[in-house]
């Protein structure tokens, strides 16, 4: 009996801890980072604190529940792995863009990313070997790892987006960034690779492409504001008054293309654990 309640206790302590490390740690951050010091951030009570953070987590729920029943349309059910996967991945979201608006994420936002979202898997599905189970708890980790693929994104996009619509850019970027992982991921892919050898790669590649479009957007953007009024307007004046995005691509390309080189010729260690496939 007292050995039952240890073992009890132990699993409470485990799920606590994990829930707070993917779910807990996130949310706080994001809210941290918003409230922070100076007169342009928020400065919250503990109550507003803790009520906001209630908020946050509330619509983590939300996300994750409407990724999990765009999934499970036909009434099949998602392992316990697979549904953490995607709920770790929503609060990674939910988070990056309370850093930026200050606000939890509406319903209405949830939607569109669920959307955005379910069209990527949906172009990536036709690229994934033929052999593949199709097994519903590996799309939806794969779909929960593509939504953390785009986080940094997310943030960049609703920091500036380039006198575009952010959904209509971030849709935009997210199509770019799949073909692009999917060309790198073609291009490295060991011969005779596994359908889940095959994911594994695929979202690193897209997570490394994250990363690198963030980057130049970044990079871009800032040349962009930092540039003195006539020079802004001269620039906007030459593109028919649209802030371009060619260099962001030409940087990303760019990036990624050295990125797909020195992959090409890494040599893998001897001690490399092939067996240990962790998403």
């Amino acid at each position: 009996m007292q050995q039952d309640l240890q073992n009890d206790s132990q699993a409470r302590l485990r799920a606590t801890l994990v829930s707070f490390r993917d779910i807990g740690q996130p949310l706080l951050q994001g809210l941290m980072e918003v409230e922070g010091f100076g007169e342009d951030k928020k400065q919250f009570t503990p109550q507003e604190r803790a009520a906001m953070f209630e908020e946050l987590v509330e619509s983590t729920v939300m996300l994750s529940q409407k990724l999990a029943e765009e999934i499970t349309q036909q009434q099949q059910d998602l392992d316990n792995a697979a549904r953490w996967g995607l709920a770790s991945a929503a609060a990674q979201v939910v988070a990056a863009a309370f850093k930026t608006s200050g606000e939890a994420m509406t319903a209405e936002d949830a939607d569109v990313l669920v959307s955005l979202v379910t069209q990527l898997q949906d172009r990536f599905k036709g690229q994934i070997p033929a052999n593949s189970s199709g097994a519903l708890s590996s799309v939806a980790m794969f779909r929960a790892k593509m939504m953390e693929a785009f986080v940094p994104v997310i943030g960049a996009v609703a920091q500036y987006a380039f006198g575009r619509g952010e959904h209509e850019l971030l849709a935009e970027v997210s199509e770019r960034l799949v073909k692009m992982a999917d060309q790198v991921t073609r291009t490295l892919a060991a011969p005779g690779s596994t359908p889940e050898q095959w994911r594994l790669l695929c979202w690193n590649v897209l997570r490394a492409a994250g990363q690198i479009y963030t980057e130049s957007h970044y990079a871009e953007a800032d040349r962009i504001l930092y540039m003195n009024p006539q020079e802004r307007s001269i620039y906007l004046a030459q593109h028919g008054q649209m802030v371009p995005m060619t260099q962001v691509w030409q940087a990303f390309n760019q990036r990624m293309a050295m990125l797909a080189t020195l992959a090409a010729y890494l040599k893998v260690p001897e001690t490399a654990g092939f067996e240990k496939e962790i998403w």
